[in-house]
Parts: C-alpha cells; structure tokens; sequence
C-alpha cells in the first residue's frame, strides 16, 4: 500500500505543528488545528469585526484584547510568538503543579502585562493560569486587574460561570473587572444569543454573579455601567406575579409600579 503523502501533515498542528491526537481528528475531520490554536483563531475573529467597521475600536473596554494574527499573538503594540508563548504557558502550568507555585507566580508577573494575558488567554487552564498573575491580601493566588482589562469576552464569560444552576460563580474575577470591561463582557455575550428567553436567562445569570460580590459600592459601579436594555427581560421576567399598574408609595411619594422599572 501507498502512504499518503498528505496523513502525517494532517496530524500536525498547521499554526504550531504540535501533533493532533487522534480522537480530535476523528471527532473533527479535516481539522487543520490543535485545540489551542483553534480557540486563539476563534479569539483572533472580533480583530476581523473591529477591520470591517463593525465594532468601534476606540470604545471604552474594548479597545485592547487578545488578537491572533498568523503565527503572532498581538495586543496593542505588543506581540509575541505563538509558538514560544505556548511552550512557556505548559511550562508555567508545569512548574505550579510540581509544587513550585510561588517561582512560577513569580515568573508570570514579571512578564509585560500584554504577555500575561496573552498567556492566559491561550492557556487550557485559563484560571489557574490567571490565578498566577495577582495576590490578595495575604499573599495567595489573585487576579491582576490590568490583565482582566486585556481578556477577550469568550475567556471572561467562560471565567464566571462556574456551575449557575447552583449559583456559584468565580465572584474573584468579577472584584477584579472594571465597570467597562464588565459593561463589555456583559453586552457581548448577549450579542451572540438570538433566542429571548435565553438572552433573559444569560442576562439573569450575569445578575446573579454580580450579587455575589459583597463590596457594594463596587457592585453598584458595575451594575450602574450596563446598559439597562440588557436588563429589562431579566428583571421584568421574574415580576409576573406583581400588579405593574398598582401604586405604590414612598412616604408622600406615589408612582405607579411599572414605572420603578423604566430608565426614568
């Protein structure tokens, strides 16, 4: 039998070259990518968007995130192979699992923070690789805010959502989101769901992050940077059993219900 000259290149990555196991090409045939490099092309796309015109780059939040362009991982003015940028990350993830969690802390936040995120960012353990990149208060794991400032939505969303059917949710990276970048997280998540009850059931479950976080004045901050558009099915949905055209008062003040839930 004839080898097909073609079979050993499709088993390697065509971004990286790392070699894509078997199950990956069985379960995608045709696949050109290893998972990783997949999901920096996927994560490389709203660099597309931003070139059509379709999303302006200059607003607030959004105008640094990740970006893959050929065999180089760009943000802002920073770039870095794509290539070397994995080999650290494996080495990094590698270091902190052999115990020395502290000397890869260290390494990691002596990167540019471009890197970081970008490290983050292309990592197959997003978390722990950000938990890398800060400290709180006692000296443990953290998340820097100035690299959550730098991650693209698809990491965030994936980020804080740890199990929303229990209501649990990563309430540290929500501490660590400015009120644009989570104005950001928040709209582009809704932006990709067509169906309204899911988009009522994403916004709500965004609202029950946010009430985990116990620094109020934070939280109000972040609540006050969404758009209220966004949040009018989420909350409107689970008034149903309330009269909107019953009056209700506060102290000599009276207004109609409906109206507690409009912009004015």
């Amino acid at each position: 039998m004839v080898p097909n000259p073609h079979r050993s290149e499709q088993k390697r990555c065509e971004v990286c070259g790392v070699e894509i196991p078997t199950v990956r090409m069985a379960e995608v045939p045709g696949v050109m990518r290893c998972v990783k490099c997949q999901k920096l092309r996927e994560l490389g796309r709203r660099s597309d968007v931003v070139q059509k015109g379709l999303v302006d780059p200059s607003s607030p939040g959004e105008e640094e995130s990740v970006e893959v362009r050929g065999d180089q991982v760009v943000l802002g003015n920073w770039s870095g192979s794509l290539m070397e940028l994995a080999g650290r990350g494996s080495q990094l993830i590698r270091l902190a699992r052999m115990g020395d969690v502290s000397r890869a802390r260290a390494l990691v936040q002596a990167l540019p923070v471009e890197e970081q995120a970008a490290l983050v960012a292309m990592s197959e353990e997003p978390e722990e690789m950000l938990s890398m990149t800060g400290g709180d208060s006692s000296g443990g794991p953290g998340y820097s805010r100035q690299v959550v400032e730098l991650l693209p939505t698809e990491i965030l969303g994936n980020l804080i959502s740890v199990n929303p059917d229990e209501r649990k949710f990563n309430t540290e990276l929500i501490r660590a989101m400015s009120p644009p970048v989570f104005r950001r997280a928040m709209a582009e998540t809704l932006d990709r769901v067509d169906d309204s009850r899911l988009r009522t059931r994403v916004s709500w479950e965004w609202l029950q992050a946010l009430a985990t976080l116990t620094d109020v004045d934070h939280r109000t901050k972040l609540l006050r940077a969404v758009d209220p558009a966004l949040l009018e099915d989420a909350l409107l949905d689970r008034q149903t059993h309330l009269d909107l055209n019953a009056v209700v008062g506060f102290g000599g003040f009276q207004v109609y219900r409906f109206r507690l839930f409009s912009i004015e």
